[in-house]
């Protein structure tokens, strides 16, 4: 889509004189860096009819977080009230977020931690509030997805990772569930000039176990390969997560042993979804005897506190 347009449709549907419009990026959708001659700069996202409802989800939680005061990125409304106008063009309806834009880096987690925590708890108790109905996670897409895809690879090892899988889930099946944000790696805060940590990218939202969103933030390790001072850093991050996170919010004890089977868990979810986006065919059987045996070195380390 043509910058000119969409500097135009900024001025008379938001009443913002953007003097340029820069593409960022693709990825679920375009993304723009629209700046006014007073320097005042927004960020700019179209998105497509396939993440539509995605971003109306997402949208609106964030409308809701932010009017309670929590730490997200103001989204701006058209002068009619829209959060998401639609815009037509060669037949296609896209919808459009503009939201401020926020210069920052990804915080230090070690250091903040304990203060991460803190805000995830109350994440989670006003996502308790929202009157939004997400879609509700459990076995089936936590570990389903994954076993079907090694059994459409033909996998040759697939009862090591059928097993594996089930005996996770008897170990967190039952745990208390609520809305969780649902990708809630630290790649998804934003430390800013002054200090403040903001929430980034709320389109996985979902209902599942609470303990999903904790062990995802606070997992340190390399995704590919396991090594003895990422579990030791893992192991700190995750003591100091708590220790803010228990000052708003009790998790049970049984949630919290679970730390290292989630962890474990959010593998087999995050290799199903990116087997969903880039095909079958992009990883093949040597990377999935990797990944088994990253897992079975990882609950080895951890198995006395994932039995806790």
């Amino acid at each position: 889509m043509e910058q000119a347009y969409l500097s135009d449709f900024l001025r008379t549907r938001y009443g913002i004189h953007a003097a340029a419009v820069r593409f960022l990026r693709e990825g679920g959708g375009t993304s723009y860096l629209a700046e006014t001659a007073e320097k005042e700069r927004f960020f700019l996202k179209l998105i497509g009819p396939a993440f539509a409802g995605t971003a109306r989800r997402s949208a609106s939680v964030m409308r809701y977080l932010e009017e309670q005061g929590f730490p997200v990125p103001k989204t701006l409304l058209t002068t009619d009230g829209a959060a998401l106008p639609e815009i037509r063009e060669d037949g296609e309806t896209r919808l459009l977020l503009v939201q401020e834009f926020m210069e920052g880096e990804e915080p230090d987690l070690t250091a903040r931690a304990e203060e991460v925590g803190m805000l995830t708890a109350r994440l989670h108790d006003l996502l308790e509030e929202f009157l939004g109905d997400p879609v509700t996670r459990g076995k089936a897409f936590f570990i389903g997805r994954y076993l079907d895809f090694l059994r459409k690879k033909r996998y040759p090892r697939l009862s090591a990772y059928e097993e594996l899988g089930g005996m996770l889930w008897s170990r967190t099946e039952g745990q208390p569930t609520g809305i969780c944000h649902g990708d809630l790696h630290r790649g998804n805060l934003l430390e800013t000039s002054d200090g403040r940590i903001v929430f980034l990218d709320f389109d996985t939202v979902c209902r599942a176990p609470l303990m999903f969103d904790v062990s995802v933030m606070c997992d340190m390790t390399d995704y590919f390969r396991l090594k003895q001072k990422d579990v030791g850093l893992t192991k700190t991050v995750y003591e100091r997560f708590l220790s803010g996170y228990a000052e708003a919010r009790k998790l049970t004890r049984t949630e919290t042993a679970s730390f290292s089977d989630w962890i474990a868990i959010r593998h087999f979810q995050l290799q199903a979804t990116i087997l969903e986006l880039y095909g079958i065919d992009c990883i093949d059987e040597a990377f999935i005897d990797r990944q088994l045996e990253w897992l079975t070195q990882w609950l080895s380390v951890m198995g006395t506190d994932s039995k806790a």
